[in-house]
């Protein structure tokens, strides 16, 4: 994901995020790797950024935003405390979303399995929903124009 997208989405939802560790967007990639390979602790997959493409930023500021409002207690009667919750990577594979979290509850699971399954149904590449299906070799979810483009 570019890193202004992936900038945004780390400001706004900062606390989802493990507040210890810097998530790199690799501006500066020779350098941001080495500071990850010198780190003392244990490397988190979150801080290698968003592995995936700008076509599912939408989906994903979507997810994260229902999300946010979900654990809200002012939103979730009768619960009057924020439940816990942390990201720990997103990323593609296998031609789809994976957004790996940390607490929540059955209704963040089911937001979360709803991104997913809608994210065959994106390009990863420009977000069009129109003409999406997969590549075979390595699995990539793309629209017609974007399967046009990779083929090349």
């Amino acid at each position: 994901m570019n890193v202004e997208h992936q900038n945004e989405l780390l400001e706004k939802y900062r606390h989802f995020f493990p507040s210890d560790r810097k998530i790199y967007t690799y501006e500066n990639p020779g350098k941001d790797i080495q500071e990850l390979l010198d780190q003392k602790e244990m490397v988190l997959p979150i801080q290698f950024g968003f592995e995936c493409g700008d076509g599912w930023y939408i989906l994903l500021k979507t997810l994260m935003a229902s999300i946010e409002w979900h654990l809200d207690p002012e939103h979730s009667f009768p619960r009057k405390e924020r439940l816990p919750f942390q990201i720990d990577q997103i990323k593609e594979k296998f031609g789809g979303l994976r957004f790996y979290y940390s607490g929540g509850d059955d209704r963040i699971m089911g937001m979360v399995n709803l991104a997913e399954n809608l994210s065959y149904e994106i390009c990863e590449q420009c977000g069009s929903s129109n003409n999406v299906s997969q590549t075979k070799g390595w699995i990539t979810t793309l629209c017609e124009d974007c399967m046009k483009k990779h083929i090349k």
